[in-house]
C-alpha cells in the first residue's frame, strides 16, 4: 500500500482537533487506530474511511500526539497501487488519489481554524 504523510504543529486542544476533524470528514466512518506491543500509541490516532460514489474508497490515518503548549498532527493518505487497483478492481481497493484529496481536505479545515497552523514534515 502506498501513503503519504504531512505533519503539522498546532496549538488547537485535542478536543479540538476533534471537532475540526468530524466537521471535515463528513459521513466517513472514523475508527481507533490499532497499535502492537511494539509501537508508541499516539495520544490520539483514527482511520478515516470514505467510500466513493462510484466505488472504491479513500482512507486516511491521523494520528495526534500532546506536546505540551502544540500538538504535532500527522495526515497519512493511503492507498492502492495503480496495480493492485488494476487486479482486484476499483471497488475492492483504496484509492490514492481520493486519499490525498482527502487528507487535504483535513488539512485545509486545520488551516481554517488555527492560524497559526505549521507544516513541519
Amino acid at each position: 500500500m502506498k501513503q503519504e504523510e504531512a505533519v503539522y504543529r498546532s496549538r488547537l486542544d485535542v478536543g479540538s482537533i476533534k471537532q475540526v476533524l468530524r466537521g471535515a470528514v463528513g459521513n466517513a466512518e472514523i475508527s481507533p487506530v490499532e497499535y502492537d506491543a511494539l509501537d508508541e500509541p499516539a495520544d490520539l490516532a483514527v482511520l478515516v474511511e470514505k467510500n466513493g460514489l462510484i466505488g472504491g474508497a479513500s482512507a486516511v490515518q491521523v494520528h495526534v500526539n500532546d506536546e505540551g503548549d502544540h500538538r504535532v498532527i500527522g495526515i497519512i493518505a493511503l492507498g492502492d497501487s495503480g496495480f493492485a487497483r488494476a487486479w482486484g478492481g476499483a471497488r475492492n481497493t483504496v484509492s490514492f488519489g481520493g486519499s490525498k484529496k482527502l487528507a487535504a481536505t483535513i488539512a485545509d479545515a486545520f488551516r481554517q481554524r488555527d492560524s497559526a497552523l505549521q507544516q513541519v514534515g
